[in-house]
């Protein structure tokens, strides 16, 4: 495991270097050139002034190349009065009467400037590859260790290991619930967890997408992990020292981090979208499949099932009333079964795409007039009220599925509003769609369940006594989207319930009346 405090250190070189060796550096700053006189005394006579400078040169160079830049600039200017003193003309005098030895002596320390700022340059680009290269494995490390995790609470767990090992920070990522709001993961913390933080400072961060730096020192800051517009958590994160916010290397690190994180949760996110639509298009599909094949069971015993009370109640008229009566109730429930399986398989065919549509212009007049002649018996005397412009237009509709739609809207309306009540049927047309509505003068629908009313096999809990399995209006959707419509539920002012379907126009064919062949008699 990595030191925490390596990558805190290691920003620039002078962090590096301790005080005990920045000591040592000096002493042999001042004993290079000590040394070098020693070398050269006893050799001032095989050596000529020029060599006697090189050797004093190359003890800076040593010093500058183990010890940096102020251990040689000590070791340079110590050298030229050590030489002017043991070896330029007139000897044991710091005067120099010689130009060449002054001209020699300010190239060595022109020289062993240069060399100095070259070493440190190629020292600090090694120390800044090493550091790249460590950061590099740090963030491959990361990746690796978030790869193999398959849960957000194991990516808390991973983020946190690694911030400390690298940052020697404590840090906790949060999630929110169902409601928004913040909350701890579950399960023992760790000991590079962070706990005890503000709960509302993380909510702040996580509402409004910034990051949060707090005043006090000892207080952690939050990062929002934010992906395409939303963030997924919230990384509450305490750092030992205030160098991540003045270090723009280390915050580009640390940044780094973070989004190699929102990019692993991002991952699990969409990976969870697409395992949670996979399993309901499996589900789906075995469901139409099941209830396809009881549908076509059903059909031929509910109408044998029948067409037997229709014989009995139509033959026995000489058989006492208690036969007839049970044979109207066994013919009212076959047919009533007989139009649930029609209902249940035609939303099988259509959720799976096997309905084809047999559109043709059509009069909305006359798919009303279908719809109340169907339910004519179950209306019972039920005042309808219709209104119908004459100036509509004709739809390009399946007139037989569409009169299915408003078939079930009827019927709704007459099981869950009082008997006698009114129902409205009326019609208007709109730039580009014509709207029927179908209302009632019931109790209305329940604040928030209108889109939920559409759903398959979904009943309202104050519905339990009227028959039926919640497929009319999640079988009105499917036919009225098939046509390319709209439709929604709503509670009028002054009335119930009601039920707008919005139906695309299109141009309806012209009569060219001149090609017509109309005879003169």
């Amino acid at each position: 495991m990595q030191n925490p405090s390596v990558t805190q250190n290691r920003p620039t070189l002078s962090a590096k270097l301790t005080r005990g060796r920045q000591l040592r550096g000096y002493a042999w700053g001042m004993a290079a050139p000590f040394i070098c006189t020693l070398i050269n005394w006893p050799l001032q006579n095989v050596l000529g002034e020029a060599s006697i400078l090189m050797i004093y040169l190359l003890g800076v160079f040593l010093v500058a190349n183990h010890f940096g830049r102020g251990a040689s600039m000590l070791a340079s200017l110590l050298s030229a009065p050590l030489f002017a003193f043991y070896f330029a003309r007139p000897i044991f005098s710091v005067a120099i009467s010689d130009l060449e030895n002054i001209v020699g002596l300010g190239v060595m320390i022109v020289v062993a400037n240069l060399t100095s700022n070259l070493q440190d340059k190629a020292r600090l680009q090694a120390e800044l590859a090493r550091q790249r290269e460590s950061r590099t494995n740090a963030l491959y490390k990361l990746s690796q260790a978030l790869a193999e995790t398959g849960s957000r609470e194991g990516v808390a767990v991973v983020a946190a290991q690694h911030i400390y090992d690298q940052f020697g920070a404590m840090s906790v990522m949060l999630f929110a619930d169902e409601q928004g709001r913040l909350a701890y993961p579950d399960g023992e913390p760790f000991p590079f967890s962070l706990r005890g933080i503000d709960l509302a400072d993380a909510q702040q961060a996580f509402q409004f997408g910034k990051v949060q730096h707090q005043c006090n020192g000892d207080a952690p800051s939050y990062y929002p992990l934010t992906q395409s517009h939303t963030v997924l958590a919230v990384l509450a994160v305490r750092f030992r020292t205030n160098s991540i916010g003045s270090d723009p290397q280390l915050s580009a690190f640390f940044d780094a981090f973070c989004s190699l994180i929102t990019q692993t949760l991002e991952r699990l996110h969409l990976a969870g979208q697409a395992r949670d639509a996979t399993l309901q298009a499996e589900t789906e599909s075995l469901r139409n499949a099941l209830l396809s094949a009881i549908s076509h069971d059903l059909r031929t015993p509910l109408t044998r099932i029948s067409g037997a009370a229709s014989a009995l109640i139509e033959g026995g008229n000489d058989g006492p009333d208690e036969e007839k009566d049970l044979g109207k109730v066994i013919l009212e429930e076959a047919q009533r079964m007989s139009d649930l399986t029609s209902k249940i398989l035609n939303m099988a065919r259509l959720t799976s795409g096997e309905i084809i549509l047999h559109q043709d212009w059509n009069a909305v007049e006359e798919i009303v007039g279908g719809a109340l002649t169907r339910l004519d018996k179950k209306l019972h005397g039920r005042p309808v009220r219709t209104q119908l412009p004459d100036s509509l237009p004709l739809v390009w509709i399946d007139a037989v599925l569409l009169e299915q739609v408003l078939v079930n809207l009827i019927e709704n309306a007459i099981k869950y509003t009082p008997p006698g009540s009114p129902i409205d049927i009326s019609a208007e047309l709109l730039p580009a769609t014509i709207r029927l509505t179908v209302s009632d003068y019931g109790p209305g629908i329940p604040k928030g369940m209108e889109e939920k009313l559409f759903d398959k096999f979904y009943r309202h809990e104050t519905e339990t006594q009227t028959s039926g399995v919640g497929l009319g209006l999640a079988l009105c959707r499917a036919i009225v989207e098939a046509h390319g419509g709209t439709i929604k539920a709503a509670n009028l002012a002054g009335k119930g319930a009601a039920f707008m379907i919005g139906l695309p126009l299109r141009e309806p064919p012209s009569l060219k009346w001149n090609e017509a062949e109309i005879p003169i008699s």
